[in-house]
């Protein structure tokens, strides 16, 4: 745990403390932070200060898996001295971050429950959002990470090239190949390239691809037929310690000449991806870029093309040593994601546009590094890939 980094940022955000309250282990920022595993099964808070030293309130049977963390520990046993040490601790009229989202609009943080936050409230305490701190300390990626994370974003690249080779020549020699068949095809890669998921990759077949989490399966999957759409959606982590994720989605179609409605379509999500991609590139290094406005840019272009009641989900999603991590999202949509995205963090930019017969989606992932913004995979999707 970086104390006296967290405790900077405290002081640079005029916030009196960060207030991490967990029951259970459901904090998943609490646990991660202080690296003490989730076997908890009693209330625990622990405090750090802007500045002084951080306090941790734990039940006295549980005072061990505490006793390693650079904080004073207090303990208690009954709810009326659990809350008597807590009093002691948060002083009126401070602005004390929690795991809170005003109105509930960030899920993601909003993780702390509602009687928690009337307790530390009527401490007299200003309840802000811990989100940006977070963002700042969980999801940002050492040069480290970043590094698996490219090498996963080039084996992706060449394990979707594979996919669309094997479904091309089973359409060329005339055999069938199924949804099914190409994702257990890509898991095998994963394999091969040392790498994991905590899925299996996506492939889906004309009326499928409109389903944006359509899942094939040994029972449940579609042949392909020429003259349809095929999207197949991957991602993967190399087999080592603290490994980021990459995701990609590619879209091909099964014959030789494209057509026209299936171009258009495909042209109004690259536009809007590549809108995203160029306002960061434009405003990341001169102010504070939110993920709901990277969102909006998006949205806004698939709207002004006619489809934004086709485009059903977030622009996209953080990703870390998960593939959905705890950092900001590009979202105005499904949650208001008001959180900066600063260097270090890495999400996706995947507009989609989904039908009764087909769908499309294009997603690239975006690192904020220190050169500004980085793609990956590289070069990004241009056109429908034909596969006759």
């Amino acid at each position: 745990m970086k104390l006296q980094a967290i405790q900077k940022y405290l002081q640079e955000h005029d916030i009196n403390g960060w207030l991490l309250a967990d029951f259970h282990g459901y904090n998943s920022v609490f646990v991660e932070l202080l690296g003490i595993g989730n076997m908890l099964t009693r209330r625990s808070f622990f405090y750090i200060p802007a500045k002084g030293d951080a306090t941790a309130i734990v039940h006295a049977i549980e005072q061990e898996r505490f006793k390693s963390l650079e904080a004073e520990l207090v303990t208690y046993s009954s709810y009326v001295q659990f809350e008597s040490e807590l009093r002691k601790l948060i002083k009126k009229g401070e602005r004390i971050a929690m795991e809170y989202s005003p109105n509930g609009r960030l899920p993601y943080i909003a993780i702390v429950d509602a009687g928690t936050i009337e307790l530390v409230r009527s401490c007299g305490a200003d309840i802000v959002s811990s989100a940006d701190i977070v963002s700042n300390f969980q999801a940002r990626l050492d040069i480290n990470k970043i590094a698996t994370h490219r090498t996963a974003a080039r084996n992706l690249f060449e394990i979707k090239d594979k996919a669309f080779s094997l479904i091309s020549q089973r359409l060329k020699e005339k055999k069938a190949v199924t949804e099914f068949e190409i994702s257990q095809f890509m898991l095998k890669q994963f394999d091969e390239y040392g790498m994991e998921a905590d899925h299996p990759p996506n492939c889906s077949f004309a009326a499928n691809a409109g389903n944006p989490h359509y899942e094939p399966s040994n029972e449940k999957t579609a042949t392909l037929n020429e003259g349809e759409i095929v999207l197949i959606d991957l991602w993967a982590k190399l087999k080592v310690e603290n490994a980021v994720f990459a995701d990609i989605c590619w879209i091909a179609y099964a014959g030789n000449k494209i057509p026209d409605r299936f171009e258009k379509k495909f042209a109004v999500i690259a536009n809007a991806r590549d809108k995203a991609i160029q306002f960061l590139r434009e405003n990341i290094s001169n102010r504070p870029v939110y993920g709901y406005e990277v969102d909006d840019v998006s949205r806004q272009s698939v709207v002004a093309d006619g489809f934004g009641a086709n485009f059903t989900h977030r622009t996209g999603h953080s990703i870390t040593t998960t593939v959905h991590g705890n950092g900001p999202n590009i979202d105005n949509l499904e949650t208001e994601d008001r959180r900066v995205l600063q260097e270090g963090h890495l999400f996706s930019i995947e507009p989609g546009v989904y039908f009764d017969d087909f769908g499309m989606r294009t997603e690239v992932d975006v690192l904020i590094s220190d050169d500004g913004i980085e793609l990956n995979p590289s070069p990004v999707q241009k056109e429908i890939i034909a596969l006759l």
